[in-house]
């Protein structure tokens, strides 16, 4: 088998030599920039195919009418893939697979990203604030981070926010989106959270910016030895 980028940029070059519209497609002037770039991505796919798998591909896409009717067929379920998420696919498809797998399980090997935390670990690590992944970073800053510093373990309502957005976070992940972006609130937000407890995160929030400013130092120890070094007063170290 060839070396998984070498199938890969000859698939590539394979589409930049040939044409761009394939029997089914409509014109290029009566497809959305959307619809457009799916067919690109089922494009690369079917070259990656053909390069991969020879004798298979022409066995039974050989005829252009079958062709065309496996593409229609990919197209609807790739379209919710980013490029990222496409190209994952296929370098797996080339070092995993001895057989073209079928759309559902291309799909999964699209989807499939290897590094991300589960559930469980995303919570403990939200709760700690220490963060193995961006994806659990992104979760937690949007659940409130001042929220889960002060939880505990067993916040079933805080829990429940944060798995929800993990959730969002993670299919971007999978689909090969931008993982940052707003994430709607759910029926948890700010509206439904006493209102003190509302204010004393913003306040702290607030306070935390001011301090960062003015480059005031958080230590305890720190911010004595600075304010008795503005007022000029020594002390001994036992003091």
């Amino acid at each position: 088998m060839k070396p998984v980028d070498d199938l890969l940029q000859a698939a590539r070059a394979t589409l930049t030599t040939s044409s761009q519209t394939q029997i089914g497609d409509q014109a290029p002037e009566n497809v959305t920039p959307l619809e457009q770039e799916v067919r690109k991505a089922v494009r690369r796919v079917f070259a990656t195919l053909k390069l991969t798998f020879p004798a298979w591909y022409e066995k039974h896409y050989g005829d252009s009418k079958s062709e065309a009717l496996a593409r229609r067929v990919w197209m609807t379920g790739i379209q919710e893939l980013g490029d990222e998420a496409v190209d994952r696919g296929l370098q797996r498809m080339v070092l995993e697979c001895k057989f073209p797998p079928p759309l559902s399980d291309f799909m999964d090997l699209c989807k499939r990203v290897d590094d991300l935390p589960t559930t469980a670990q995303a919570w403990d690590e939200a709760l700690a604030g220490k963060y193995t992944h961006k994806a659990v970073k992104i979760a937690a800053e949007a659940t409130s981070t001042f929220d889960l510093r002060t939880a505990t373990h067993g916040d079933k309502a805080l829990f429940q926010r944060f798995e929800r957005n993990y959730a969002i976070v993670m299919r971007r992940a999978q689909t090969g989106q931008p993982l940052e972006g707003r994430i709607a609130k759910g029926i948890s937000h700010d509206s439904m959270r006493p209102r003190e407890q509302v204010q004393l995160e913003h306040s702290r929030a607030e306070a935390d910016r001011i301090v960062d400013t003015l480059e005031i130092p958080k230590d305890p120890k720190a911010c004595r030895a600075l304010l008795l070094a503005k007022l000029n007063i020594r002390r001994d170290e036992h003091v």
